[in-house]
């Protein structure tokens, strides 16, 4: 079994591969091509709802920086709809990151889970697909608790 380290930081072609079968329209960002060949962000559409009170479907680009994967917990950032479309209590209101400098981005508040991550197994794919997993939870299910906006 290879160390979860071993394979160094970021996520492989092969763990992109894996993320393209739950989510098919996930892409490499390009310019976040790692020295050790690894992808150091990703972007990916998922569908969550427009806020707690209005269970509309919303398609949300994520933008998902995981240069420090898999020691650290990852950061998600929605890229689209635009911040002033957003009503979703847990995406907070835009701005700009070293991500992606001159780019309005919206950071997506994952509460606690920062804590729950590093006690995970230290298994790069279920360490990948837990994250993915609970992005697409907070998407989905708004908790008003942990506002963000």
């Amino acid at each position: 079994m290879v160390d979860y380290l071993e394979l160094g930081a970021g996520i492989t072609p092969d763990e992109l591969r894996r993320v393209m079968i739950q989510y098919p329209s996930t892409a490499a960002v390009r310019q976040h091509k790692m020295r050790n060949g690894n992808l150091g962000v990703i972007q990916v559409s998922m569908v969550g709802v427009k806020s707690s009170s209005d269970s509309s479907q919303v398609r949300y680009q994520v933008l998902i920086d995981f240069r420090n994967f898999p020691s650290t917990t990852p950061k998600a950032f929605i890229r689209s709809p635009h911040s002033s479309e957003i009503s979703h209590c847990n995406i907070h209101k835009s701005d700009r990151y070293p991500l992606a400098p001159n780019i309005d981005l919206c950071a997506v508040c994952i509460g606690r889970y920062a804590d729950d991550y590093v006690s995970l197994p230290e298994a790069r794919v279920m360490r990948l697909g837990c994250y993915l997993n609970q992005i697409q939870y907070i998407l989905s299910n708004p908790n008003p608790n942990s506002r963000a906006r």
